[in-house]
């Protein structure tokens, strides 16, 4: 959600649960059963290495990342994953699952 654009906001009244998540296998875990309940998993990471991490671990990442702009919708689960100490102006090649940060957050 970091360098989100504010028209990625709706025009009325939305309340975001966020729920920071310690363990990335953990996570692969959550998100495995919410497919199987039917989730759709949309991604739009464009950071390479993360989604291999992230693909690594179990985390079934759509082959193409949306170049879509995401709209906030009640009932959406979103999963953020950001890079715990990203370098401005480096491409970082190698990305271990400690080197990242994730929560989890409900659009309510």
């Amino acid at each position: 959600m970091n360098a989100l654009p504010l028209n990625a906001l709706p025009r009325h009244h939305i309340r975001l649960d966020v729920l920071p998540v310690s363990k990335l296998n953990e996570l692969a875990t959550w998100v495995q059963r919410r497919v199987a309940e039917g989730y759709v998993v949309e991604h739009y990471i464009r950071h390479g290495a993360t989604i291999q991490t992230l693909r690594n671990l179990g985390i079934p990442l759509p082959e193409s990342p949306n170049s879509g702009l995401y709209q906030y919708q009640p009932g959406d689960l979103l999963v953020v994953v950001t890079l715990r100490a990203p370098q401005r102006g480096q491409e970082v090649s190698q990305v271990r699952p400690e080197d990242l940060e994730s929560w989890v957050v409900a659009v309510l």
